[in-house]
């Protein structure tokens, strides 16, 4: 009983510590994620713009005078929702500042991205605007052109940098708005006499798409979290106390029941020693007969009978008449009727003693004395 107790003590308990758990959010850090597998966080873009180069201005012409259409590429990766990289392509042609059409041109260039949205106010996936500036290198070259002959391409070594604008469309997919800056080798546009570094700009707007796992999770805050399980750790010592207060109790409403228990059974064992029919049984008769009256009569003698057979018990049957005729007569006649009593008890197996009184005056009502009473024999 007091295991039964303690269980069902104990399932409570855990029931309730595991609901308090359950229930508890677990506490994070604002600007620490968790890292990501290799193959997490990927992108990849393509932007279409113009590109302005800044040779040498000839001729009066204005810078303006020469843009370009511009078609950039890329794939990288974020390593941190702070830190990333990507290798792009950025070209389609130029038009340097010499009396030539548009030539081809072509930049692959590897940048290293900082997401300043997300190192500064932290990660938030949902976050609709990021501000993304990089630098990086590469290698550029232009087809040389004299006047109408291609002359192959000439290249040089090439220094990037930009920021990137991105505008959320959905988890996977962004708007970006770039705006970048390359410095090429001097004279690069193949104008003679340029001084300085070669420069172009360039404003490009396309869309992202990032695939496999791109969100992080926040970097659990151990100390906080240690904390709340020192707390609940806590809780819980105090629903064991009481736990064991309660079994305390129920160990002493225990004893106090197996006393009682004890008692009672001491108890019942006596009453079992005793027979089952300590009490007497009247059958009643018809004036002047000794005949069992009825079968209603039959079957409480039978009853009677078989009681005694289980408990073992000797029986006697004492006949009675009233005081109506001889006392030689009533005599007769008390003694067939304890006969006729008992010849149904010796039926059922049981030892039988027969005592015929004959006239008896206990009950003022005639009929009530012309019967025989069956006892157990003490």
């Amino acid at each position: 009983m007091i295991s039964l107790a303690v269980a069902a003590i104990a399932m409570f308990s855990t029931a309730n510590a595991q609901e308090t758990v359950n229930e508890v959010v677990v506490p994070t850090k604002k600007n620490s994620v968790a890292t990501n597998s290799f193959g997490s966080n990927w992108f990849l873009g393509v932007n279409g713009g113009v590109n302005l180069y800044n040779g040498v201005v000839t001729n009066g012409e204005s810078p303006f005078d020469h843009l370009s259409p511009a078609l950039n590429v890329y794939v990288g990766k974020w390593h941190t929702p702070g830190f990333g990289w990507r290798v792009a392509y950025q070209g389609l042609n130029i038009k340097p500042y010499e009396n030539v059409d548009h030539t081809m041109f072509m930049n692959f260039h590897f940048d290293a991205m900082f997401n300043l949205s997300n190192l500064i106010c932290g990660y938030n996936e949902a976050r609709i605007w990021n501000f993304i500036p990089y630098v990086g290198v590469g290698w550029g070259a232009r087809e040389a052109m004299n006047h109408e002959d291609f002359d192959g391409l000439t290249g040089t070594i090439t220094a990037n940098y930009g920021i990137i604008n991105t505008f959320r469309v959905s988890k996977h997919w962004a708007i970006n708005l770039e705006l970048a800056g390359t410095f090429l080798r001097n004279g690069f546009s193949g104008v003679v006499g340029s001084e300085g570094q070669d420069m172009m700009w360039s404003a490009n707007l396309g869309v992202a798409y990032k695939f496999n796992k791109v969100d992080w999770e926040h970097s659990v805050d151990v100390p906080v979290l240690s904390a709340m399980h020192a707390a609940a750790l806590a809780e819980l010592m105090s629903q064991l106390n009481d736990a064991q207060g309660e079994n305390n109790k129920l160990k002493n409403s225990y004893k106090a029941l197996k006393n009682d228990y004890d008692k009672l059974n001491a108890a019942y064992n006596e009453l079992k020693s005793k027979p089952a029919v300590d009490v007497k049984e009247s059958i009643f008769f018809a004036f002047g007969s000794s005949k069992i009256a009825s079968k209603k009569e039959q079957l409480n003698i039978e009853a009677y009978a078989k009681a005694a057979a289980e408990a073992g018990a000797k029986l006697r049957v004492i006949g009675y008449t009233d005081t109506i005729g001889s006392e030689e007569y009533n005599k007769g006649l008390a003694e067939a009727r304890a006969k006729a009593v008992a010849k149904v008890i010796e039926a059922a197996g049981v030892e039988v003693e027969v005592v015929a009184v004959g006239e008896s005056s206990e009950h003022a009502t005639k009929y009530l004395n012309r019967r025989a009473i069956i006892e157990v024999v003490k």
